[in-house]
């Protein structure tokens, strides 16, 4: 008895290292557990993989340039080769990390052989050697393909070093500081949705420093012979992952007035949480804008009152005598509200560079702009007179099917306060007689480029592209019908025939039937135009419902129409324009082949545009600066996403920026939309097995076999020699912290023992005294409880992958075994 006692005594002062040691060893051999197995766990590497991932998907947002879609795979191949490198012990360690330097220098320059000189080798070695004697001697105007080339190798080098960081040289503050300064270089030449890449990347980082240093305690914990639970790191774990996501949501209520004002976008209003207020305050509501004195974005909503304020946002100087609406940017496509979707291509302009125009009857006006107080901004968007032609800022033209949709600035504050710049812009000179005698585009002429590539079009001559994007609408529109009848009885009654009469006859309108007024409540659930033009008894509304209205009547005559936002020329004062926060605008541009995108203003209180006269101004002279370029053809792919100020350069250009936001977006969606499903459909098929379970036995019965199912899962088996007393009792002393729950839990154990042994007939019998019905509400009381304890348990989470190793393994047995039998035959 004493030597037994002994035994189990010592057994529990053993020391723990060696017991935990034998653990893994049976983890490895046992045919339950994973085949690969590491001390500092499946969920390092998940975490060390999602903060690469982050840093990669800015990358390929930054679209620096084409082709960048591969880093996806070659991230995951460094990964892995990675973790391989740091856990072998076979080879050098600096025979390994070198053969890795010179695999993917090699599959670097195999991708850039692949991609930009169609496989041939010759071509790229000299490209590459170019490229690197240009480097040498201090010139980085290379090729767009030793970009490439650089970009591929210096990713997959991010990666493979980021794990042998945390696995053999246990350096984790190296890991995170490499790909944070990666991720924010890239973060400065993205656009704002793609801070919350920043967000899962502070996540993850903090969740690893905590796991490795958890890891790193254990270790010293058992070189020095201590006790510790066996659930100590999924307590603490849980602990820290909670206390890091909280920490990340509440600094982003942190005050916004920070140096840096890149990293200050976790809590700016266009950060993260800015963005999620704003779309939870305008649920069910178009009401509650906060003051502001403009605020564009890549998307235009037609809602309440926009709130705007008289604070000062530009001082403009021009040289013409009439004055210019101020444009920020152009929209396409309209669905409850306008976005921007056929945007094809990014090109860079240098600065004094001048855009050519082929445009017909155009004088130049020249405006130099002030910004007094910067507006609000998705993108860097900059002001001028349409159509602009030069700058003398560096920027990037946003080209889209019907023409530039928008000039953007090189950096992120392109309208900071303070600035100054000079905008020359072609404002159309075409008089009304001109504008008349251009046919409707289902009446203009024909021509095919293609047999005639010699040949000029004519000057009525439309492209068909420009008029299939610009004459859609939404297919609830199509069907409601309303709004064409409506356009085609304005024309029909005003007996406009030509494009330009009918356009006019919707503007006249719309100026003489509604009036303007921003203090209005459309309602929710329904189309702001709709409303606007049928269901608003006080026929008001504000510039962004006149415009949208003109836009889609024209569009359903198959008239091509777009959306414009901006500023209106604002107030005349000593000798310059004032421009305010309430003239933040929006009006109409009509699309007349030879003449371009013809303003129109349908909005009540607003001027109209007035029209030269024929030969009122004479032919414009050159523009100053220097080069002047042309925007590349859609079919012309040798030139897009280049600088096209400079063909030798490729720079900063590159897809439009919603294309470089669905690289990451289209796969995200389809794969969190696929996880969803997923989720759901177990979600289902677990909830119907679980009613199923035990169904045919009594509720005794079933309650204590579901009991016995969970404690299972969470490694909690009943053995033999256990009677339904003893079990539950240790299920109770083990599980569950509250005395209460205790006490039910043996509770029903006893009500379960009697029912299955005792008379029927005895006064002891649940049935017979009633304690049967107790048994729904213990079970409701201790269901949540037990769920909860198994979900939470590091047992239950490893049964996925060990049932993924255990098939693995049956699979591999087969094979072996088909294998076997095929060679003794």
């Amino acid at each position: 008895m004493r030597n037994a006692a002994m035994e189990r005594l010592s057994k529990l002062i053993t020391d723990p290292s060696r017991r935990r040691q034998d653990d893994v060893n049976e983890l490895v051999s046992s045919n339950r557990g994973i085949a690969h197995y590491f001390e500092e766990g499946w969920f390092s590497l998940f975490l060390i993989a999602l903060m690469v991932y982050c840093v990669t998907w800015c990358i390929q947002a930054a679209d620096w340039v084409d082709n960048l879609s591969v880093l996806t795979f070659t991230t995951f191949i460094a990964l892995l080769l990675g973790l391989w490198s740091a856990k072998q012990q076979r080879f050098a360690p600096a025979l390994v990390y070198t053969l890795f330097t010179l695999l993917s220098l090699a599959f670097s320059y195999w991708q850039m052989t692949r991609f930009f000189y169609e496989g041939n080798v010759s071509a790229s070695w000299q490209a590459l050697l170019h490229g690197c004697s240009l480097i040498f001697n201090g010139n980085f105007n290379f090729d767009s393909s030793i970009l490439f080339f650089f970009i591929v190798f210096s990713c997959s080098m991010l990666a493979y070093c980021s794990v042998l960081c945390l696995y053999r040289w246990h350096l984790p503050w190296l890991m995170v500081i490499m790909n944070a300064v990666v991720l924010v270089f890239n973060l400065n030449n993205v656009i704002a949705p793609y801070i919350i890449l920043l967000v899962i990347f502070l996540l993850a980082a903090l969740v690893l420093l905590l796991r490795f240093n958890l890891h790193q305690a254990i270790h010293g914990w058992q070189r020095k012979g201590l006790r510790y639970s066996d659930d100590l790191s999924w307590d603490v774990m849980q602990t820290g992952i909670f206390i890091t996501v909280s920490i990340l949501v509440l600094s982003w209520l942190l005050p916004s007035s920070y140096e840096e004002s890149h990293l200050a976008q976790i809590w700016t209003p266009n950060g993260p949480l800015g963005q999620f207020s704003s779309i939870f305050n305008s649920v069910g509501s178009t009401d509650n804008v906060a003051a502001n004195h403009g605020n564009f974005k890549d998307t235009l909503v037609l809602g309440g009152n926009p709130n705007l304020t008289q604070d000062i946002v530009f001082k403009v100087k021009i040289d013409d005598v009439q004055p210019q609406y101020l444009t920020l940017v152009t929209y396409d496509t309209y669905d409850h509200g306008w976005s921007i979707v056929y945007d094809n291509q990014k090109y860079h302009i240098a600065a004094n560079t001048t855009l050519s125009n082929s445009t017909q009857k155009t004088h130049t006006v020249k405006q130099t702009i002030e910004v007094v107080a910067a507006p609000g901004e998705q993108q860097p968007y900059l002001v001028g007179a349409s159509d602009i032609v030069q700058m003398s800022l560096p920027a990037n033209v946003l080209d889209g099917s019907g023409g530039i949709i928008a000039w953007l600035g090189d950096n992120n504050n392109a309208l900071a306060a303070g600035t100054h710049y000079t905008v020359i812009s072609t404002a159309s000179s075409a008089d009304t007689v001109s504008l008349r005698e251009i046919p409707m585009p289902a009446n203009a002429p024909n021509f095919n480029p293609s047999q005639a590539p010699d040949q000029l079009p004519p000057v009525d001559y439309f492209n068909p592209q420009t008029v299939k994007d610009f004459t859609q609408v939404p297919d609830y529109l199509q069907k409601d019908k309303r709004i064409h009848d409506l356009a085609q009885k304005i024309v029909t009654q005003a007996k406009a025939t030509t494009m330009y009469d009918k356009a006019a006859a919707l503007e006249t309108y719309l100026r003489q039937h509604y009036t303007y007024n921003t203090n209005i409540h459309p309602p929710a659930g329904v189309d702001p135009v709709l409303w606007f033009l049928f269901e608003n008894k006080n026929h008001d509304g504000y510039c962004n419902y006149f415009s949208t209205a003109m836009t889609l009547m024209a569009r359903s005559l198959g008239i091509p129409t777009r959306e414009v936002a901006g500023y209106a020329p604002g107030t005349y004062e000593n000798g310059q324009y004032t421009i305010r926060g309430v003239d933040a605008h929006s009006w109409t541009q009509v699309y007349f082949a030879g003449y371009g995108w013809i303003n129109f203003e349908p909005s009540a209180s607003f001027k109209t545009f007035e029209r030269p006269q024929p030969d009122q101004y004479s032919t414009s002279a050159p523009l100053p600066g220097g080069n002047s370029v042309t925007l590349p053809s859609a079919t012309n792919k040798a030139r897009r996403n280049r600088n096209i100020d400079n063909p030798a350069d490729s720079g900063s250009g590159g897809s439009g920026a919603n294309q470089s936001q669905d690289v990451l977006q289209g796969p995200l969606r389809i794969g969190l939309g696929g996880i969803l499903v997923v989720i759901l459909l177990g979600a289902l098929i677990f909830a119907f097995w679980w009613r199923r379970l035990f169904s045919r036995y009594s509720m005794a019965a079933q309650i204590y076999g579901r009991i016995c199912t969970l404690a299972e899962w969470a490694g909690i088996e009943r053995q033999s020699s256990q009677t339904p007393y003893e079990y539950l009792h240790s299920l109770a002393g083990s599980v569950l912290t509250s005395k209460e729950d205790a006490q039910a839990l043996e509770r029903l154990g006893d009500i379960f023992v009697r029912e299955r042994w005792a008379d029927p007939d005895s006064v002891e019998h649940p049935r017979r005294s009633g304690e049967h019905s107790e048994l729904p509400a213990m079970w409701k009381r201790l269901r949540g409880r037990l769920f909860f304890y198994v979900a939470r348990h590091p047992r239950f989470l490893r049964r996925v992958p060990d049932a993924i190793g255990r098939q693995y393994k049956r699979l591999q047995a087969r094979r072996q075994k088909r294998k076997k039998m095929r060679l003794e035959f």
